[in-house]
């Protein structure tokens, strides 16, 4: 059967991201959601096997039944078996088509793989032991109140943790995704090196010295990632870059970079998201399901709470959900408007015209969505008092792109002659907004940053991460804050099996499994402080909650410019790959 693959998040895979050394996390990423009556067709059933193949390669995934889906649609999270079959080819934006791949299912008996399994085959390493963190000496609980969530672009300010015997112990008014990442137990208490499949492991000042190494004899360095770290370590990231003639990317470029672009083209008409929930009377959540990605989006700044000019709360608003299939935020909004896959950029020009007094131009239907149902759309923002649009992935990582995002912007424009509306990307990760802030500041560029010219340099869909690594172009790449390895495109990650790979994060991620060293860091918002920016740009500073005497990413990323600066070398030096050496048998 052909199919269109789409991918996402979902909130069962997004409460495994901080346990991808443990078989759930597979099981969520190797789920495939397929309606009833495809099922029907294909003879499957729920739990059987099912085998996803595109022009880039198959995978097997696990059949779950769901009536949001349009006939001939597929949705899987994303995750090692979604990438497994994604192609790397980005259009000159630096994000893969994540939601628009072309393929077939057809019902097998081969089972699911891991996730570690599907990067095994792709060059990379087995997962390594993860030991028990060590617990404290006393049994006092302590209670830390005010805490900011380092989980989302939400960065949520009123957590409540309590704190016991070295570890977080529970923590109230986060959402699930939150929790989960404050109780995770994934995450190493010393360096470990990879020598051919056998993990070992090393010393702080080792492990330093051999980073700075790799990156200073680089003659392509990628710095990919800094979403998860403090906007402090990320300065001194774009000065490690700097000072080797790397390039440094964030990733902003596999999901809102293509936003981005949309912005410097069209301009943002953005705000806090204090005014929204203070004014907005009409929110719409366009290509985004809020619910899974952000769980407490809706009911801290929009729809479910109660601002100083809407004191009844949703009942004083409008949500409106655009998406291509019934989300979970769909089932909840007043309003859902089904979308075909790739027609955003038409819909949004036709409310355009329709603001414009076009509509006797438009035909019956854009992209399956009734002309009446558009003229509807258009009077009701046209006419409301405060509107906000917040816009997702779905936008950025399907056919259009950026252009989606700048007509949705213009669109903005446009209701702007009529009433006050405003438009606010919905950023993932808790810090990926910071970086796109860090990174302009420092060198006029949000991402895919180039220094090889001796200055920076900007193209993206040339300097940014898929695209260098679908090229085989760089010779040695540090990943910190990030995990392309659960997130890259197959080609990437085998790419990233063959050249000197170093990660730096708190947490065991898929990433690795292709690292020559793993440096352990404190994990900013738990073990240390640091600044984030919020996904309206507003910063917030990351409290500390415990301490597991871990270096931070400051202190770590520091070390290493010093030795880089003292060790770089003229162009010219080839790398091969190669361990740290003295690497004493994990105990």
């Amino acid at each position: 059967m052909d199919v269109l693959i789409t991918s996402g998040r979902t909130i069962a895979q997004g409460g495994e991201l901080y346990y991808k050394d443990m078989p759930r996390y597979s099981e969520e990423t190797a789920r495939c959601f397929v309606n009833p009556f495809d099922l029907l067709e294909l003879g499957a059933a729920a739990g059987d096997s099912l085998l996803l193949s595109t022009a880039t390669g198959e995978e097997v995934f696990t059949a779950t039944p769901c009536d949001d889906l349009v006939s001939g649609t597929v949705f899987i999270p994303c995750g090692p078996h979604a990438n497994a079959i994604l192609h790397a080819t980005t259009r000159g934006t630096g994000a893969p088509d994540y939601k628009w791949l072309k393929g077939t299912v057809t019902p097998t008996r081969r089972p699911p793989r891991s996730g570690w399994d599907i990067l095994i085959e792709e060059g990379g390493a087995a997962c390594p032991p993860v030991p028990a963190l060590p617990g404290g000496e006393d049994d006092e609980v302590v209670t830390v109140s005010d805490v900011v969530c380092p989980l989302c672009g939400c960065l949520c300010d009123d957590l409540v943790v309590e704190v016991g015997d070295g570890a977080v112990r529970s923590v109230d008014n986060a959402c699930s995704l939150g929790s989960e990442k404050f109780l995770s137990q994934s995450r190493l208490t010393h360096p470990i090196s990879n020598d051919g499949g056998t993990w070992s492991a090393i010393d702080f000042q080792g492990a330093i010295r051999y980073t700075a190494e790799v990156l200073a004899d680089a003659e392509r360095p990628l710095l990919f990632g800094w979403s998860g770290t403090s906007a402090e370590a990320q300065c001194i990231g774009i000065h490690i870059a700097e000072a080797i003639g790397g390039v440094i990317d964030n990733c902003s470029s596999i999901c809102h970079g293509p936003s981005i672009m949309g912005i410097q083209e069209a301009g943002h008409p953005g705000c806090t998201l204090g005014t929204v929930k203070n004014r907005a009377d009409v929110v719409i959540y366009w290509g985004s399901n809020p619910i899974e990605s952000h769980p407490r989006h809706l009911s801290r700044y929009t729809t479910f709470v109660n601002g100083k000019y809407r004191e009844n709360g949703h009942h004083d608003r409008i949500l409106i959900v655009v998406d291509i299939r019934k989300t979970d935020t769909a089932k909840i909004a007043d309003e859902f408007i089904r979308i075909k896959p790739g027609g955003d950029y038409a819909v949004f020009s036709a409310l355009r015209a329709i603001l414009r007094g076009h509509a006797d131009t438009l035909p019956a239907t854009v992209a399956g969505v009734p002309r009446e149902r558009l003229i509807w759309l258009a009077d009701l923002c046209k006419n409301t008092r405060f509107g906000a649009l917040f816009t997702g992935i779905g936008l950025t990582q399907s056919r259009g792109r950026y252009k989606n995002v700048r007509n949705a912007i213009q669109l903005v424009d446009e209701l702007n002659r009529h009433t006050k509306f405003t438009l606010t990307p919905m950023r993932g990760h808790w810090n990926v907004n910071g970086t796109n802030q860090t990174f302009s500041y420092l060198t006029g560029y949000p991402y895919g940053v180039d220094f090889s010219r001796g200055i920076p340099y900007y193209n993206p869909g040339e300097t940014t991460a898929v695209d260098l690594l679908r090229r085989g172009e760089a010779d040695a790449c540090l990943i910190i804050g990030a995990d392309p390895g659960a997130h890259f495109p197959r080609r990437c990650n085998e790419h990233l099996a063959k050249i000197p790979t170093i990660v730096i994060d708190p947490f065991v991620s898929l990433s690795t499994s292709f690292a020559d060293l793993h440096i352990p860091v404190a994990c900013v918002g738990i073990d240390c402080e640091g600044t984030g920016y919020r996904m309206d740009s507003v910063p917030i500073r990351m409290k500390k909650v415990l301490s597991l005497g871990l270096p931070t990413d400051e202190e770590v990323l520091s070390q290493i410019l010093s030795r880089v600066q003292e060790r770089r070398q003229p162009y010219g030096v080839n790398v091969q790959k190669r361990v740290p050496s003295e690497a004493p048998p994990v105990a």
